[in-house]
């Protein structure tokens, strides 16, 4: 019975967390505590993530505690930096073309012209998965931008402590982005707030580092047992896989209806783990926030620097001298 109850547990825990979040996000809106803490809702989430993964360890789960550092201030600048700099940056530019053509800051005006709010959250969850589906599906077959969405690529293990392990351009443009276009589209703010926390929320469920099972659910979220694949050093055989597979962020329909949804299983309906996790082209995982954060792999001059510095510290007539 015990063992019954801790297999049903593990397919049971990720949608759970998944609704209680949406519940929490819906319940906090506009109070206190979300005014003086607006990231209590990403402590929380982390903290029980964490908790899972010490209880279902992983069976082929690699150690990452040695890069704990690059780690913690990779998703310091994308939680507490990156959107607020890619608004300041954006929100002029596209509040510019309803402003000069249509008299107004906004495409459709006020918010109240696009429904009641649980339909406006609703709407900008779907919006918000489809635009990150297709960011995150070109990130893959533009030559630039993978080579700075690669930096995520290279983790040989997902954890939700490097689930925001990325350049902060990637990240931004995959997961700020649409939101900023949905605000002058119209949109209540408190919607794109709900619905891309809820979106962000699921998206942060699918690098869980623990055992989880998705079941038939992994047919509809993104959960850890399908981003596994996404993360595979090998991409499926098949030419409609050359850039990748399971690209939606937070849910996985989209992957479906487009044809790159990739999840096999054995003879008895198990889902199989990929060999191995970590860049497909040999990049090793990038213990160097800066060289991350710089994008040394799209510029060789900024790379070699960054090398003969590191190499200057290693040496030892340099260290020597000093």
């Amino acid at each position: 019975m015990d063992s019954k109850l801790l297999t049903y547990s593990r397919y049971a825990m990720l949608p759970g967390l998944g609704i209680a979040f949406a519940a929490i996000n819906m319940a906090t809106r506009g109070s206190d505590l979300s005014t003086s803490f607006p990231y209590f809702r990403t402590f929380i989430l982390f903290f029980v993530l964490i908790t899972l993964e010490r209880i279902w360890s992983y069976r082929h789960a690699k150690s990452q505690r040695h890069m704990i550092w690059r780690d913690l201030t990779s998703t310091a600048v994308q939680t507490f930096v990156a959107a607020g700099i890619m608004g300041a940056i954006v929100l002029p530019i596209l509040h510019y073309l309803p402003e000069t053509f249509l008299g107004r800051r906004f495409l459709f005006g006020l918010s109240d012209q696009l429904g009641p709010l649980w339909v406006q959250v609703g709407a900008v969850f779907l919006l918000s998965s489809f635009w990150q589906y297709w960011v995150h599906r070109f990130e893959h077959t533009n030559d630039f931008l993978w080579k700075l969405h690669g930096y995520h690529h290279s983790v040989t293990h997902i954890q939700i402590s490097n689930v925001l392990v990325s350049n902060p351009l990637d990240w931004a443009l995959r997961n700020a982005l649409g939101g900023l276009v949905m605000g002058i589209v119209g949109f209540n703010p408190y919607a794109i707030v709900l619905g891309g926390a809820i979106a962000l929320s699921y998206g942060d469920l699918s690098h869980c580092g623990a055992d989880v099972k998705g079941g038939w659910l992994n047919y509809i979220y993104n959960g850890p047992e399908v981003h596994r694949w996404h993360h595979s050093t090998e991409f499926p055989d098949d030419p409609k896989f050359r850039y990748g597979c399971n690209f939606g962020v937070s849910v996985t329909f989209w992957d479906i209806l487009f044809g790159t949804f990739y999840l096999p299983k054995d003879e008895k309906g198990n889902v199989l783990a990929p060999k191995a996790l970590g860049h497909p082209e040999g990049y090793p995982d990038e213990p160097n926030y800066l060289k991350i954060l710089f994008a040394t792999r799209c510029f060789p001059s900024l790379e070699r620097f960054f090398d003969s510095k590191a190499k200057n510290n290693d040496d030892p007539v340099t260290i020597a001298a000093e």
